[in-house]
């Protein structure tokens, strides 16, 4: 399964269309058409996108092989054309599939990031450097006062 931009699945306009229930299962949980992708080992927003751009007839024999593989009660598997032919009347006419990779773009984001820091850096060691700098040939170029004091050609 290939991964996607996490916020760009909120703003796909296929939510509806994941989250609609298809039916009860035999055990009695809610079925959603998200929960039937992803037990196909499907992305459920990918497949969705991929399955908006396809031809009406072909998105419902699909769906209706996804519904027929779930344990639905006979019935409901029997009705998976039908369920199918409502529940992709969810789906939006136009869909741009969400990018599996999004690599490039966080990796310039994090490189901008780390050139941040090392220009922040810099300038702090060299801050630091250029104060300490003064104080470091001060105490060299000093010379003591005892040796100031004494007379020429005296050494002590």
């Amino acid at each position: 399964m290939t991964s996607s931009n996490a916020f760009a699945l909120k703003e796909s306009g296929l939510n509806d269309f994941l989250f609609a229930e298809v039916g009860t299962e035999l055990n009695g949980s809610p079925l959603t058409i998200l929960s039937i992708l992803a037990r196909l080992g499907q992305d459920p927003w990918a497949e969705a996108a991929r399955w908006a751009k396809l031809p009406k007839a072909a998105t419902i024999d699909k769906l209706a092989q996804s519904i027929a593989q779930m344990p639905l009660p006979p019935q409901a598997i029997a009705e998976a054309r039908t369920t199918a032919s409502r529940l992709i009347l969810l789906l939006p006419s136009q869909v741009q599939a969400p990018r599996a990779d999004n690599k490039p773009a966080a990796a310039k984001s994090m490189m901008r990031k780390w050139v941040l820091l090392a220009v922040f850096g810099a300038a702090l060691v060299l801050g630091v450097t250029f104060n300490l700098l003064p104080s470091m040939t001060r105490s060299d170029a000093v010379a003591p006062l005892s040796s100031i004091n004494a007379p020429p050609g005296s050494v002590k």
